[in-house]
């Protein structure tokens, strides 16, 4: 990426990044950010006044792409942003990537438009040569579980209820799991999380009650 520094079509620049979108009202076609997480400094980038920042910065028309965390580990943060640009925006959508280095392995953005009624989902000319996208997975990456889309809708949480909050005195559920070691490992331990399941695991030609 740093080989691009030296293109002509390349400009750089240091300094106040608010403060430059604040300069420069209706002027870009895409803006693209690729933020880090909501911690510190980079909270700001994850609030309204950024996001109207972004919307006087586009063209009419324009697009933006911002990071928009993790559907496993962060859905009130993404119902939040929905909900903030969705005020700000005309048309707002959700979308999701398989990343194997971040955690839970995939990271979400939110693609919003200056612009009623635009399809997002539907690409509107394909790229040859590709390693990873097309238009399939495009399309694809807007689908969302059931869980996620009941959140973003209502703002309900219908993920089960595990550990110490769970319903004390629920149907007991007897569980065989059938694995060996590191293998079995992480889905024995999110199995007891619940205390309503009898866990059994066998490692064949043993059994173990847990």
């Amino acid at each position: 990426m740093s080989n691009l520094l030296s293109s002509p079509r390349v400009r750089v620049y240091i300094g106040d990044g608010f403060k430059f979108l604040a300069d420069n009202t209706s002027t870009y076609d895409v803006i693209v950010t690729d933020s880090s997480d909501p911690v510190g400094p980079a909270q700001a980038l994850f609030e309204e006044p950024y996001f109207k920042l972004l919307y006087n910065a586009l063209a009419p028309g324009g697009h933006i792409s911002t990071q928009a965390e993790c559907l496993w580990i962060h859905l009130p943060l993404i119902r939040g942003l929905l909900e903030n640009t969705g005020q700000i925006f005309e048309t707002v959508e959700y979308a999701y990537t398989t990343i194997p280095t971040y955690p839970s392995g995939q990271i979400g953005f939110i693609v919003a438009a200056k612009a009623k009624g635009r399809d997002l989902k539907t690409p509107v000319r394909d790229i040859k040569d590709t390693k990873y996208w097309n238009k399939d997975i495009h399309k694809a990456a807007f689908v969302v579980p059931e869980f996620a889309k009941v959140m973003f809708q209502t703002g309900k949480n219908i993920l089960p209820v595990l550990g110490p909050q769970a319903k004390q005195g629920a149907q007991k559920r007897k569980v065989l799991l059938l694995g060996s070691g590191f293998v079995a490992r992480p889905c024995a331990e999110y199995i007891v999380r619940d205390p309503s399941n009898e866990l059994i695991i066998g490692n064949l030609p043993f059994l173990c009650i847990v």
